[in-house]
């Protein structure tokens, strides 16, 4: 059997934006399945950080032209003819609805972007796709919302986490704290500088915990800078507490796993995820949440979580608090902490679906 996947996705994946969930899942997909032969299409060039598996093919799908319209044009009819071209067998498309042929099984699968239901070519083409594959209920939700008659092509997948994030114990824990925040606890976000993360809103809410408690505790903020977080970088320039506000761009996934298992909380404020991963990351290190009662962070967090109200800056900051004063209140969460699966379970899920 032979898979075309439109792997253009993948080339944006990092430990602290994505989750690199894409990733995660496809190479565990290639092992799964050492038959099957699976073809990463993408449009530009792409150097693997790590080396594919032996049944994974990488091809490069140049555009016809430059500019918007070669994009256009590559997803409109390049990426149809190029699965005619190499006989695929089935069509596994990720984060982006694209056209397929309609005698051919085709997939889609939807990580974490809410974004990508609201484009006229998700409208358009979502109902070509053999079956639609999500991590969460709240996706399911989104879908069903937006397009009637598609709950029987749903299939939920199991959410996971790379076994590079572990517990640390209290030296290991000192020992990052001294690396990265002067030796103090740290709250950390895990997520690009973006508006949709809220990261405005969350140094507002950090502001009024460190002027009610007067305390020593320090943010770290750990993800990429974005073209629309601009500003919101800009004003970490004058922002008052800017020497408690460490910002880490591009941490590779060892160290994004440190900075999380040091921390004395995970604060996640992404409106609308449709797949919490930073949450599955921090509690698998036995690190609390603090999330807005949003998106997939309700159900990513559970009662290990304390969650705050979306568009509440005040409550925000006082679930901080709370965390903060109270170790009882933090035993708790940590008491109610389940064990969050590897990536394996979703792949083994993926690959029975998509190749049956």
């Amino acid at each position: 059997m032979r898979i075309a996947v439109n792997a253009v996705p993948m080339l944006q994946d990092t430990p602290a934006d994505t989750g690199n969930v894409i990733t995660e899942m496809l190479y565990r997909l290639c092992r799964l399945h050492p038959d099957v032969e699976f073809l990463l299409i993408t449009d530009c060039p792409w150097q693997p950080t790590v080396i594919l598996p032996p049944n994974a093919q990488h091809i490069l799908l140049k555009p016809w032209t430059g500019g918007r319209l070669g994009q256009y044009a590559w997803r409109r009819w390049q990426w149809r003819k190029a699965i005619r071209k190499y006989k695929a067998d089935r069509v596994l498309c990720i984060d982006e609805v694209l056209p397929v042929p309609v005698d051919i099984p085709a997939y889609l699968m939807l990580t974490r972007q809410t974004e990508v239901l609201d484009r006229a070519s998700t409208s358009k083409y979502i109902r070509q796709y053999t079956g639609i594959l999500l991590f969460s209920v709240f996706m399911r939700e989104q879908v069903n919302k937006r397009f009637g008659g598609l709950d029987a092509k749903i299939h939920e997948l199991q959410p996971g986490v790379s076994e590079t994030y572990i517990p640390l114990n209290w030296e290991e824990r000192e020992e990052v704290k001294r690396e990265y925040a002067d030796g103090m606890e740290y709250y950390i976000s895990v997520a690009s500088i973006h508006p949709d993360n809220n990261i405005r809103p969350l140094l507002k809410a950090f502001s009024m915990l460190k002027k009610r408690l007067r305390t020593s505790m320090k943010l770290v903020l750990a993800g990429r800078l974005t073209h629309a977080g601009e500003e919101i970088a800009e004003s970490l320039q004058t922002y008052k507490f800017r020497d408690d506000v460490i910002w880490v761009e591009n941490p590779e996934e060892t160290e994004l796993a440190r900075l999380i298992a040091g921390a004395y909380g995970l604060v996640h404020t992404a409106g609308a995820d449709g797949l919490a991963v930073p949450i599955y990351m921090a509690l698998r290190c036995q690190v609390p949440a603090v999330a807005l009662y949003a998106g997939a962070s309700p159900e990513a967090g559970g009662d290990a979580a304390l969650n705050a109200v979306p568009d509440d800056i005040t409550d925000l900051s006082e679930k901080l608090g709370a965390l903060y004063k109270d170790e009882m209140l933090r035993s708790k969460l940590l008491a109610h902490i389940t064990r969050a699966e590897s990536w394996d379970e979703g792949a083994l899920q993926l690959g029975r679906i998509i190749t049956t």
